[in-house]
C-alpha cells in the first residue's frame, strides 16, 4: 500500500507587508512597488544548409522592467536626494560625479501576515533613478495622501535565501 506524505495547507504571502532598503535604511511610508521582472530576448536562428522550415529558437539579452516605488509625503528625503543626485547634480560642485555616486543596490523584504518574520528577500543591482515625481496631483477638495514617486531602472536581481524564516 503506497504512502503519501501529509499535506499541509500554505496560504500565499500578501503583498501588504513589505520594506524597501535604499543605503540599508527603510524608505519611510513605501505605499507601494511595483512588480519585479525579466524576460529574455528570443532570437530566431536558421543555418544556411538547414532544409527545415521551422526556425532554431536562441536565447537573446536579458531586460528588467522598472520597477516604480510610490510613498507617502514625509521629511524623509531619501528619493529626493537620490533622484536629484544624478538630475540637479545637488550634491556635486556642477560636475556630475563618477557612476557609482548615483547607483545603488535596493533591498527588498517581504513580511509575513504578523509583519514579524522575513519570509523573501531580493536584491536589485546597480539600480539608478530614471523618474521622479515630486508631488502627485494636489486638489483642494481631495483628502487623499501625497505621494512622491521613484521610476528605478536596475541591471538584475537575486533572491536571497539565507537569514529568512
Amino acid at each position: 500500500m503506497p504512502r503519501f506524505k501529509e499535506a499541509t495547507k500554505n496560504d500565499p504571502y500578501r503583498n501588504f507587508n513589505f520594506k524597501i532598503y535604499i543605503d540599508n535604511q527603510v524608505v519611510a511610508a513605501c505605499k507601494k512597488m511595483s512588480k519585479l521582472s525579466a524576460a529574455v530576448d528570443v532570437v530566431k536562428f536558421r543555418a544556411g544548409n538547414s532544409t527545415t522550415p521551422v526556425s532554431e529558437l536562441l536565447p537573446g539579452r536579458v531586460s528588467y522592467d522598472p520597477v516604480t516605488l510610490e510613498a507617502g509625503l514625509t521629511n524623509d528625503k531619501t528619493f529626493q536626494e537620490w533622484a536629484t543626485s544624478l538630475m540637479r547634480n545637488e550634491k556635486t560642485t556642477g560636475e556630475r560625479k563618477n557612476e557609482p555616486f548615483f547607483r545603488k543596490d535596493l533591498k527588498i523584504e517581504v513580511l509575513d501576515l504578523d509583519n514579524k518574520s522575513v519570509v523573501r528577500k531580493y536584491t536589485l543591482f546597480n539600480a539608478w533613478c530614471s523618474k521622479y515625481t515630486a508631488l502627485s496631483d494636489l486638489m483642494g477638495d481631495a483628502n487623499d495622501v501625497i505621494i512622491e514617486m521613484l521610476e528605478i531602472q536596475y541591471e538584475g536581481f537575486v533572491r536571497d535565501d539565507n537569514n529568512v524564516a
